[in-house]
């Protein structure tokens, strides 16, 4: 027994095992252990107030600006070709490796010297330098994780992160305890992203000793940025939409009206875990159908998983917005319920981010990302000019609707692109599931109306969605694990 549960939880065996394997150890690494870091913001928003903890988010905000050159799509390619290409996986890492180790220079020096050139808060800028580390530590070991995503070892992965989260939370208490400050919290950041980086090293110091005693692949180099310029580009246009929001609140308001908003955003980053771990596990096997050209399988694989990110979705977004005040008074305190309204627009979005997050594989996968930029860039502009007029009127509200205007810009002509390279049905499949999420709306609602605690609120009312699906017999979740079935032959198969 105990070997059966060794090789299924660490082996790759078979797709449908493998597969199931990583949505596992994802979970694990994206919904498990980052319950410590949610634990630790929710502590420090508290103890540190408004201002401070805005202090620090508008900080973040700046260097995650910059942080947009510590990966110009270089771990999606090191991911994409170890999945396509696992004979090769040494020269990837190695040319890899070295273009990530010169971006990731480069990148510390903007945050220390430009990022106070953007700042309109004084205090700030004597955290700059603090972030940079920040950057070089996360940057490596997102690659790192590229890596292990590329060998389908998300294990490795899960074992990382739990260590990075669970050391930010008890660095956190100890550090705030000493001094309830943003540089506090900064400082937590930094020695868990050290461990982190140091023990994902420490897992595979083989690739990196051969790293150090091979010779730059000039020629994969080549292919590596050509395929990544597009990626690039995207995750500039990507990083004005994450981060303007935050850098143009500090132009005309203040750092507490910064803390208000970026609840909100913790929030929806914290939901965005959700699809993300879903697709992070599926994309090697749609690199290869996409790879092989097999349109039938990888439409079934495409139709399901929308479906069940919708499945996902559509509660979050009715329940969010119907229970905003009592989930962020629950959350954060009643100091933060000017937050509401922003945070309901935000939590709309999710209408966008969620099938945003596939659509993005699917487009990397067929290798069209040069296709989809200009959207992203008509949508990056968007979002900027709609900060500037609305932010000085309505504030964080005006950027929360910047910010979902701005999605809806991007998505629906990438969805219609995408339909050219690889068609696939969606609305036909989502009548069960709004209909359920409309009706667990309501019922949100009443209990809240009741006076029921949010959190006995939302456990009746998922288990009531929960509980429509199943009566009028949506099978999506059962229909999903068929996708990684095998077939006679031994390679993955759709849903047959």
């Amino acid at each position: 027994m105990t070997s059966r549960l060794k090789n299924f939880f660490f082996k790759n065996q078979t797709p449908r095992q493998t597969a199931t394997k990583n949505v596992f150890w994802l979970s694990i690494s994206q919904v498990g252990s980052r319950f410590f870091k949610a634990v630790i913001i929710i502590y420090s928003a508290r103890v540190l107030g408004a201002s401070e903890y805005g202090l620090f988010a508008y900080v973040l905000g700046i260097t995650g600006f910059f942080s947009l050159f510590v990966d110009i799509g270089v771990n999606a390619m090191l991911t994409r070709e170890i999945a396509s290409y696992p004979e090769k996986k040494d020269q990837y890492f190695l040319t890899s490796f070295w273009i990530k180790m010169f971006l990731l220079f480069i990148t510390a020096l903007l945050v220390i010297f430009v990022s106070p050139v953007f700042s309109r808060i004084p205090k700030a800028n004597i955290l700059f330098p603090l972030m940079a580390l920040i950057v070089v530590f996360d940057g490596l070991g997102e690659f790192i994780n590229s890596f292990f995503r590329g060998l389908e070892k998300m294990e490795w992965e899960a074992l990382v992160s739990t260590v990075e989260n669970f050391t930010i939370m008890a660095a956190g208490f100890i550090f705030i305890a000493i001094s309830p400050t943003s540089k506090s919290l900064i400082f937590a950041y930094i020695a868990s992203q050290g461990l982190a980086m140091i023990l994902a090293i420490s897992i595979i110091r083989k690739q990196f000793v051969k790293s150090f005693r091979s010779f730059f692949n000039k020629d994969m180099a080549i292919k590596i940025i050509n395929g990544a310029w597009p990626l690039a580009l995207s995750t500039i246009l990507g990083a004005f939409m994450l981060n303007t929001d935050v850098i143009m609140l500090g132009w005309w308001k203040t750092a507490e009206q910064i803390g208000y908003y970026s609840i909100g955003q913790r929030i929806i980053g914290v939901l965005y875990v959700l699809p993300s771990l879903l697709v992070a596990a599926i994309f090697p096997l749609l690199s290869r159908l996409a790879k092989q050209n097999d349109e039938q399988r990888e439409k079934n694989l495409n139709e399901k998983t929308m479906t069940l990110i919708f499945l996902v979705a559509m509660p979050l977004i009715i329940g969010g917005i119907v229970l905003s005040q009592p989930i962020i008074r629950f959350i954060f305190g009643s100091a933060y319920l000017p937050a509401t309204l922003s945070f309901q627009i935000l939590i709309a979005s999710l209408l966008w981010i969620f099938p945003g997050v596939f659509l993005s594989n699917i487009i990397l996968a067929h290798n069209q990302q040069k296709k989809v930029v200009v959207y992203l860039a008509a949508s990056a502009l968007a979002n900027i000019l709609f900060n500037f007029f609305l932010i000085p009127i309505w504030g964080i509200v005006g950027a929360s609707v910047s910010t979902f205007v701005a999605q809806t810009i991007y998505i629906i002509p990438s969805w219609l692109r995408i339909k050219k390279i690889a068609d696939f049905q969606t609305m036909r499949h989502l009548k069960k599931i709004t209909a359920a999420a409309v009706i667990m709306g309501g019922l949100n609602f009443i209990l809240n109306r009741l006076g029921v605690n949010v959190v006995i609120n939302i456990f009746i009312s998922g288990a009531a969605y929960f509980g429509m699906l199943y009566l009028v017999k949506e099978k999506t979740l059962g229909e999903f694990m068929v996708l990684f079935k095998k077939n006679e032959e031994g390679s993955s198969s759709a849903v047959k």
